[in-house]
């Protein structure tokens, strides 16, 4: 009966940190968003609950589970929020579910717990494989002493401990093996997320990405302008000073692209030396001075080689949008963006080109 008890807590267990695991595209540590947490932390709580419904009788059917394991794995990965969240949970459903002197003591006591954890989460920054041996002591230490308090019998209370050291033990372990496999499996994805959506050179966003938000501008109700831009005389860098030079030129205006770069705002690289941008409710004559900074700043920009070399660049800049005023096609978008490039190029490059009917609506156009 007590090793069914056991199987049946590790496995609630498991599948719960594989259940919560799932609340978050980000690996669980503490740059999780505030509102994250706290999700995690009623979770966490409810897995506690669920474990304490299915305790195990031990010494003269006194209960045991595991409900102090997710209190241990939250003051570990995440920190103090979810740590006393939990705890609450717990110390409230403790006296609920079967009122008692018992049951007040271990509620104290794991209410006392969580402010304890939650404090030594925020302050003790050591190893992961440290702060969980570390909080599982303090941990056990305090139930055994709550237990003590409650049964003052030294024979149970030897018993007790022992039965609760070897099995949060193993419950421990297996819970840091699983976390440890979901996490890693996080990172990876991530990581393999982040190189199909990003340029390898420059790491902004792709051609890939591009043709995906540009796509989507078809359904959106919001005004989108869109930037094409080129790199003057890109071939005469590459030919003059090699292409790493090339490469370095590119960096340093992704950089600066990168640097304007604000809320509803993307920047792309969609080919050798082409980049846009897409400016979400941006009006025509915002996004012409957003061009005209960026022009300034390509232009008095030192790129400066490796061999103390120095080489400055220009771009040029053509602009669409797609207000109210205009057609929401994305193809339309793209190709009067396109024109307007050509246009700024056959001017003289180093300069700014609006698509005619862009001009036409602008207000502030004379």
């Amino acid at each position: 009966m007590f090793f069914d008890g056991v199987i049946i807590n590790i496995s609630i267990v498991l599948t719960g940190f594989y259940f919560i695991s799932k609340l978050s595209k980000l690996p669980l540590d503490a740059a999780l968003p505030l509102g994250k947490q706290i999700q995690i932390g009623l979770c966490n709580g409810l897995l506690c609950f669920t474990l304490m419904k299915f305790s195990i009788p031990t010494i003269n059917h006194t209960l045991i589970d595991l409900r102090h394991i997710p209190l241990i794995v939250a003051a570990c990965y995440i920190g103090p929020v979810p740590t006393l969240i939990t705890a609450l949970i717990i110390s409230v459903s403790r006296v609920v579910i079967n009122f008692n002197d018992t049951a007040l003591i271990v509620s104290v006591f794991y209410a006392f717990l969580g402010i304890v954890l939650a404090f030594c989460s925020h302050y003790i920054q050591k190893s992961l494989r440290y702060r969980a041996a570390l909080f599982s002591v303090i941990t056990v230490v305090f139930i055994c002493i709550a237990y003590a308090i409650a049964t003052q019998n030294v024979a149970k209370i030897i018993k007790f401990t022992f039965l609760m050291t070897l099995f949060s033990t193993i419950g421990m372990l297996l819970s840091l093996m699983l976390l440890k496999d979901l996490k890693q499996r996080k990172i990876e994805m991530l990581t393999y997320q982040g190189l199909a959506q990003q340029d390898f050179l420059t790491s902004l966003l792709n051609r890939r990405m591009f043709d995906q938000a540009i796509q989507s501008i078809n359904l959106s109700k919001q005004n989108v302008v869109l930037m094409l831009m080129d790199v003057d005389y890109f071939k005469q860098i590459n030919d003059q000073y090699g292409h790493d030079a090339g490469d370095r030129v590119l960096r340093d205006i992704a950089h600066i692209l990168d640097s304007y770069t604000a809320y509803g705002q993307k920047t792309f690289r969609i080919g050798g030396e082409e980049f846009s941008a897409i400016l979400i409710d941006c009006p025509i004559p915002l996004a012409k001075k957003i061009a005209e900074d960026i022009c300034r700043k390509v232009e008095s920009h030192a790129c400066i080689l490796a061999n103390g070399e120095v080489i400055h660049a220009t771009i040029s800049i053509g602009i669409s949008g797609s207000g109210p005023h205009y057609n929401k096609n994305s193809l339309s978008l793209f190709r009067r963006a396109d024109r307007a490039l050509y246009q700024a190029k056959s001017d003289g490059r180093n300069r700014i080109s609006y698509a005619s009917d862009d001009i036409y609506h602008d207000p502030n156009s004379a």
